[in-house]
């Protein structure tokens, strides 16, 4: 009995408040965040004080959330932006409403609020660690941004270095050291060019030495077969002057000779190599004056692709250099400690608020109004089974009745059917009764009259 009262004072309607005072409640608009029931509320007003509070303290935690997220935001894309404001927005509204079903959720009797407190906790935990750290990350940005220029300098310097001991501007035909494997700017050198300008005369050297001596012999030849066609005495000729089949011989063998050993084809190379030769070796004299400012030139460069000082500091790089920066410092990764907690302390809030509270009399007029509407659910459940079971069974009772009715209906209508059938075969038999008697009546007056006729006639013979 106190159960159902209860129900119906519940719902007792709040006294009408002005359009104008309802727009700027904001006690209203704070205990809205709470997620708490205004209905209930009205019936304990002294609660509200108490979730005004914690609506303020959700809306807190959203704004650090939203101002989080800027900050990461204006980290990632190395500045802030207009269009920033929208995953901001967003975000502050996800962390808004996480927390606001985190604590509308935590009711009923202690027990059943510690079950509810490490799970919850836990996530709000996680949630403060990421809404947390871009606020770290902007609290200590100066000693992060110092400290990232420092090593951006550093390694600038380190490449540099590297760079102009494995590329001297002077060329050097000693082979690279090891570390300079990655370190090699310039494909093409002046010790490259020597090497190679010197590997080409000795080509041409060994070339002009094989024309030199194949020219030779074959101007031997040709003056041989020029002595014989010309008839001069001397060893291994005629003396006889024409074109014999010897001076055709002396000549075909110096033509033969001439192909044999390429004179032709060895002597267009020779003068390739020479021009070959020429072109290097005026080019080098250019590549050994211009060498030592290319290589400046490319030791600038790959420099200039390196982060630079002045360059945006991303998102990551400030983790790794607040990492750095609290590892060499003790007061640093203390103090950077210590405000991490501090701001998980603060997202931790809403659900720590609702829990260290106690059981408000507002929480057990919730629970036992959710216990209420339990019950009543519970019972319009059974009733809607029970009218639908009835109304199931109603239908079922008429179906049988429906069919019992049109059996007998169908019997009626078999029996009639009999009846009928019955009456139109006697009708048949009293019909065939009265004309087998009508033509037995007929019968025998035709057999009287024939009687009668026959005593009277005269016999013939």
């Amino acid at each position: 009995m106190t159960t159902e009262a209860s129900a119906p004072r519940s719902r007792r309607t709040p006294p009408a408040t002005p359009p104008a005072a309802r727009r700027l409640d904001l006690g209203r608009r704070l205990r809205v965040l709470a997620g708490v029931d205004e209905g209930i509320l009205d019936q304990v007003p002294l609660e509200r004080t108490r979730y005004v509070g914690l609506g303020g303290v959700i809306l807190g935690t959203a704004v650090v959330a939203g101002i989080s997220m800027w900050f990461a935001l204006s980290q990632v894309l190395g500045g802030a932006h207009i269009a920033m404001l929208v995953p901001t927005v967003i975000w502050a509204l996800i962390v808004l409403n996480l927390d606001r079903w985190l604590v509308s959720t935590v009711t009923g009797m202690w027990q059943r609020r510690l079950l509810m407190l490490i799970p919850r906790l836990l996530v709000a935990v996680v949630l403060g660690f990421i809404i947390a750290e871009p606020l770290v990350l902007r609290v200590f940005e100066t000693a992060i941004v110092q400290h990232v220029v420092d090593e951006r300098q550093e390694a600038r310097n380190a490449e540099r270095d590297l760079l102009v001991a494995c590329n001297p501007k002077t060329p050097s035909t000693a082979p690279p050291p090891q570390d300079c494997r990655n370190a090699l700017l310039l494909a093409s050198t002046p010790a490259a060019d020597e090497a190679r300008l010197a590997q080409l005369k000795e080509d041409a050297r060994r070339l002009k030495a094989q024309v030199d001596a194949g020219s030779r012999r074959h101007a031997e030849l040709i003056d041989q077969a020029t002595d014989e066609c010309a008839g001069r005495d001397g060893a291994g000729l005629s003396g006889r002057a024409g074109w014999g089949p010897r001076c055709r011989r002396l000549q075909q063998e110096a033509d033969d000779y001439a192909v044999r050993n390429r004179l032709s084809a060895n002597a267009a190379e020779l003068q390739a190599l020479n021009t070959q030769i020429s072109e290097l070796s005026g080019s080098l004299a250019t590549t050994r004056n211009e060498y030592g400012k290319r290589v400046e030139d490319a030791v600038e460069a790959r420099v200039a692709a390196l982060p630079g000082p002045e360059d945006p500091v991303g998102l990551l790089e400030r983790m790794r250099a607040l990492d750095e920066v609290t590892a060499e410092n003790t007061y640093l990764f203390g103090a950077s400690w210590l405000f991490r907690l501090f701001l998980i302390l603060i997202d931790c809030l809403p659900v720590l608020v609702k829990l260290m509270g106690g059981t408000s009399t507002y929480d057990r007029m919730v629970e036992h109004e959710n216990r209420v509407r339990e019950r009543i659910h519970d019972k319009t459940l059974h009733y809607s089974a029970e009218r639908r079971l009835g109304e199931l069974e109603l239908q079922a009772y008429r179906d049988s009745e429906d069919l019992r009715r049109r059996r007998q209906r169908i019997d009626v209508e078999g029996k009639a059917a009999d009846a009928g059938m019955r009456a139109e075969v006697e009708e048949m038999v009293r019909k065939r009764a009265e004309e087998l008697s009508r033509r037995g009546d007929r019968t025998e007056r035709r057999n009287g009259a024939h009687v009668g006729t026959g005593l009277t006639r005269p016999f013939s013979g």
